[in-house]
């Protein structure tokens, strides 16, 4: 299946990263690929959906365009949110000192496959 070949190219290409997950909005994860035992990354893609819709609903009332990509950096993770669609997107943890350039290009890059698969 294309989702566990791409989650698992994104892993293995991207330092310091400690889970991977395509969820949709609802929050059901539909593929995800856990490196880090302590990284619960289906609960991050559930916690991070609902702030995804919010970041969505401020993007239209401001006239912004639509939303491709949101960060979270705190002091234990960093968090990319990329959307897939409107309904489907891809989260990733990684480390503080991980490679989130990396990271935000292999997803980039993996979006287009995922689409055609939605």
């Amino acid at each position: 299946m294309i989702f566990e070949k791409t989650l698992k190219e994104i892993a293995e290409r991207t330092e310091g990263i400690q889970g991977v997950v395509i969820m949709g909005m609802d929050g059901i994860a539909i593929g995800e690929r856990i490196i880090d035992p302590a990284c619960s990354i289906q609960t991050v893609g559930i916690e991070y959906a609902s702030a995804i819709k919010s970041i969505q609903k401020a993007a239209v009332s401001l006239s912004a365009g639509d939303v491709h990509e949101v960060i979270v950096n705190t002091s234990s993770n960093v968090i990319l949110l990329r959307l897939i669609t409107p309904e489907y997107f891809i989260a990733l943890a990684l480390s503080p000192d991980g490679n989130y350039g990396k990271a935000r290009y292999l997803l980039r890059m993996a979006v287009p496959r995922l689409v055609q698969e939605f």
